[in-house]
């Protein structure tokens, strides 16, 4: 082996790492509609497209550090990009939506073990002023996937196919597995604990996966139905049980003592709103874009690139705005900013253009950016270096979660409101539909055959006007949803202003401790589940 090639290697395979767990969250939304026509889907099952990724990341991404110190940071590396491209290979050949989501689920678990154990393997590897640069790199790894995912996603769907965006996964994971097989030695933390709370982990699974399931198909099946009591009631106990096992936990996933911290408090609920928010926003535009608008798929990723590119420009200004200021001032702003954005694209009408919209989404991107690393150095100073690896990836726990539930929560409030206002609207047109037809007819906005043969079905020799009756429900909804973010983003705000102050590190030595297996910090769901 030639000088210097280990090391070289080693770093392709971590950045390559951190960068293609960004991919499918990014890429995934530009191509929405196009499966939303392909698959004849509902809006509640591209839902799960995006929250399929997210559940397992989030939860799991703290025990898989862990695993990783006591069983081999490299050996994690291999089984994370094995499980990657695993569940990538599923998605790419998947024939129908729900093994294309089950694809996504099984690449969002080989995602939360393949970015700890890369973050692990780079410090291991590398010392001095060289892991400061490897670590550097790690981290616009992932900022540069996340501002140009959408571009990516909306190329690859436009000139091949949406199912590439997966083979493009399966490519990158190779590449990792061989380059970490070949040169990247392997390494432990012989003081790590082998007490891993796998049973924390699982419950949150288990809970988060009750509770969006029931959110996501409580407007289909019916909110008083036995299935979705159930599933609330199975929530409620599983969550019950998780926090009950947490407290005993030696090691636990979710450690409350962390919010008795005001500053870690204040700065993990705005990762919450700023994600929920965000991962619903980035999940509807496309959609208007594509099936409202009319831009193609590479124009949506384009015309998204203003937001996650602003974002990850302003990102390093807020660290610095933050560095004289405190944390709040940005954060504040920040949220701010986000609140008035999202007021704004909620105003959106059939008539609206990207000539409209163009400037708010600039401005929501920027927000993001401008309160995101002050976000993150407040919660993370506000505990010791020790528990640094628990903090952080408590903080991407609740990344994934104000993800999950932002598509969720914002997307059955939407298929409600849908419903209702189609059987309104075309009502109005002289025609009546049920409910159920009403749900079906907005595949019409994606030409899927299920939703042209309710509209033959129902419109007669009105299909015009029901069509444009399912387009203005359609805006009237979203619309009405994005209210929603926007005011839980301002409580953001609120609760900013009275929780965050001006503070030093809790361990004074913490800026100089070096990153071990601490767990990357989060990003907005668009802009994927972890940056640097």
């Amino acid at each position: 082996m030639e000088s210097g090639r280990g090391p070289n290697a080693t770093l392709v395979a971590t950045v390559a790492a951190a960068g293609i767990v960004q991919l499918p969250t990014a890429a995934i939304v530009v191509a929405l509609p196009t499966i939303h026509g392909q698959f004849d889907t509902s809006i509640a099952e591209l839902q799960w497209t995006v929250t399929a990724f997210y559940i397992p990341f989030a939860a799991l991404l703290i025990a898989a550090g862990r695993l990783a110190d006591v069983f081999g940071r490299r050996r994690l590396l291999l089984i994370g990009a094995a499980v990657f491209a695993l569940g990538s290979a599923l998605a790419f050949a998947s024939p129908n939506a729900q093994l294309l989501i089950a694809g996504i689920a099984i690449a969002g678990i080989g995602g939360a073990v393949l970015m700890p154990a890369s973050m692990s393997v780079l410090t291991n590897v590398f010392t001095g002023p060289r892991r400061g640069l490897a670590i550097g790199m790690w981290g616009a790894a992932t900022e540069l996937v996340s501002g140009i995912g959408v571009v990516i996603g909306g190329v690859l769907t436009g000139e091949l196919s949406w199912r590439w965006i997966f083979g493009v996964n399966i490519l990158f994971a190779a590449l990792i597995a061989v380059l970490a097989y070949l040169w990247t030695p392997e390494s432990r933390d012989p003081g790590a604990s082998r007490r891993i709370d796998i049973a924390g982990a699982l419950l949150s699974v288990s809970a988060l996966t009750a509770l969006t399931l029931a959110l996501i198909q409580g407007p289909s099946w019916g909110w008083g139905s036995a299935a979705i009591v159930l599933l609330l009631i199975a929530s409620v106990v599983l969550f019950g049980v998780f926090v009950v096992a947490e407290r005993r936990a030696t090691e636990p996933v979710f450690n409350p003592a962390f919010f008795r911290h005001r500053n870690f408090a204040g700065a993990t609920t705005s990762i919450f709103v700023i994600d929920f928010s965000f991962g619903a926003l980035l999940f509807f535009l496309p959609l208007y874009f594509q099936e409202i608008a009319g831009y193609s798929a590479i124009e949506t990723g384009v015309l998204l690139l203003p937001l996650t590119g602003l974002m990850v420009v302003a990102s390093p200004l807020g660290g610095k705005v933050a560095a004289r200021t405190g944390p709040r001032p940005p954060i504040v702003v920040g949220l701010s900013l986000m609140a008035i954005s999202i007021f704004w694209i909620s105003t959106l009408t059939l008539s609206t253009t990207y000539a409209d919209l163009w400037l708010p989404t600039a401005i929501l991107g920027f927000g993001i950016g401008l309160a995101l690393t002050p976000m993150n150095l407040a919660a993370m100073n506000a505990v010791s270096r020790d528990h640094a690896g628990s903090a952080a990836g408590l903080l991407v726990t609740l990344s994934g979660l104000g993800a999950t539930l932002g598509v969720a929560v914002t997307g059955a409030l939407f298929n409600e409101l849908q419903a209702q206002r189609t059987v309104q609207k075309v009502d109005e047109a002289g025609i009546q539909v049920s409910r159920a037809e009403a749900q079906h007819l907005v595949g019409v906005l994606s030409g899927s055959p299920g939703g042209e043969q309710t509209l033959h079905q129902v419109a007669g020799g009105h299909a015009g006007a029901v069509e444009e009756a399912v387009r203005s429900a359609f805006v009237s909804a979203l619309g009405t949803s994005l209210e929603l973010s926007a005011f839980l983003v301002l409580v953001g705000v609120g609760l900013a202003l009275v929780l965050l102050r001006r503070s030093e590190p809790a361990d004074a030595a913490a800026s100089d401790h070096p990153v071990g297996s601490a767990t990357p910090r989060p990003a907005p769901l668009g802009a994927g589940p972890a940056a640097s």
